[in-house]
């Protein structure tokens, strides 16, 4: 990692986003109005390769690197709190990482973090390299000394006719002891409660789909599941877990009351409180405030004829403040990163696109810029990985929304 003291905009604390006016001690006397600031960003760091994914854990930050046409994938640390100039050093990834690609840059894989619990996992994309290809992992964690990566993902492989895969996946989540993940793609959602060395079916097959892989999370005893397949046929549905977690109660959808969808793949579920719960789509975000039993647009854009067309993959609440929402992802008709904000639990939004990198980029190919991950670190801060080519010249950003 280079650190970088790149500026984007103007000044602003983003204290006074969370914390709004302070008062003087004397009930009597109004607190001073504070002037409006403006939102910022600022790169903290750069990367040959694309970010994937920010993780925190013990006292460090982490960060997935994807592979490049010279180097392999990488996972990177430094000590909180994270400056312009903070130190990045590399974590031996072990038998986890993915080779370079010697013919160029394609196909360009990043391993995923995620702090589940106690434990680090990373997690990565599969890819047919050919019976001499090196073994690859889809599923790893961290050691106990946190000095590299060991796989866990003997519980994925599945053979059939003599030959044998190990699933792989893009989410992987946690629910008090159980994991639960979307190996394999499809309409297939897994779970586990003994640390991912057994996996059971909730929903799809234990097998590697053609389809891409479906979003999924659990709100209180519901499975919520979303996706697109077959292709341009999008779903969301909900399935009753049993009460051991890792097994359903029926195999019978849920009814779900749900705008029409189109052909609006979905792109991820993410519950922010006991009743929230938001899902991002191809052109949208949805939000259900009874638990995921019906939903109904908070951001809606024609499938076409419109200027923008985000796919919204990434949603973060704030700590303690599950009304403040990040939102991000990349722009289908512009190539251009998105993101953008809610003081109101996702009622109105506010654009911030224009400030990250890769934005005014020279649109000279057909790589898409895209905002990769968001994450709010241990100071409060939120954290913005950009990618300002399709897996390639990551930035990590401080953004400051600004008040009003």
């Amino acid at each position: 990692m280079i650190p970088s003291g790149r500026h984007v905009a103007g000044a602003c604390a983003l204290a006074l986003l969370l914390a709004g006016c302070g008062g003087s001690g004397d009930p009597a006397r109004p607190a001073p109005p504070v002037a409006p600031s403006p939102a910022r960003a600022d790169v903290l760091a750069t990367a040959a390769g694309g970010i994937d994914s920010i993780a925190f854990s013990g006292d460090m930050a982490w960060l997935s690197l994807s592979n490049t046409a010279t180097t392999d994938t990488a996972v990177v640390r430094a000590p909180l709190p994270l400056r312009m100039d903070s130190a990045w050093s590399g974590v031996a990834l072990g038998e986890c990482g993915l080779a370079r690609e010697d013919s160029g840059t394609w196909p360009l894989r990043a391993p995923s973090l995620r702090v589940l619990g106690a434990d680090l996992w990373l997690f990565q994309p599969w890819y047919d390299k050919g019976p001499d290809a090196r073994p690859e992992h889809a599923l790893c964690a961290s050691s106990a000394d946190r000095t590299t990566f060991v796989p866990r993902d003997a519980g994925l492989k599945v053979c059939a006719a003599g030959a044998c895969t190990t699933l792989s996946m893009d989410e992987l989540k946690q629910v008090n002891d159980r994991l639960y993940t979307n190996a394999g793609g499809g309409q297939n959602v897994l779970a586990s409660n003994d640390g991912g060395a057994h996996w059971r079916v909730l929903t799809g097959f234990f097998d590697q789909d053609i389809c891409t892989h479906p979003a999924f999370e659990i709100v209180g005893d519901r499975l919520l599941v979303g996706g697109e397949c077959p292709l341009d046929s999008a779903f969301l549905r909900a399935y009753q877990l049993a009460a051991d977690g890792v097994s359903l109660a029926s195999r019978d959808a849920l009814p779900v009351s749900l705008p029409e969808l189109e052909n609006r793949n979905v792109q991820f579920i993410q519950a922010t409180g006991a009743r929230r719960v938001f899902a991002g789509v191809e052109g949208g975000l949805l939000r259900s405030d009874d638990g995921g039993r019906s939903f109904q647009f908070v951001i809606r854009h024609p499938l076409s004829g419109g200027r923008n067309y985000p796919y919204i993959r990434h949603l973060l609440a704030l700590a303690g403040k599950p009304d403040t929402l990040v939102a991000g992802g990349f722009d289908k008709a512009t190539q251009q990163p998105y993101l953008a904000w809610s003081k109101d639990g996702g009622t109105t939004w506010t654009d911030l696109s224009a400030l990250l990198p890769g934005y005014r980029r020279n649109l000279d190919d057909a790589s898409v810029a895209a905002v990769t991950a968001i994450a709010e670190d241990p100071q409060g801060r939120v954290l913005v990985a950009v990618n300002e080519k399709e897996s390639a010249q990551g930035r990590l950003v401080l953004v400051t929304p600004g008040t009003p």
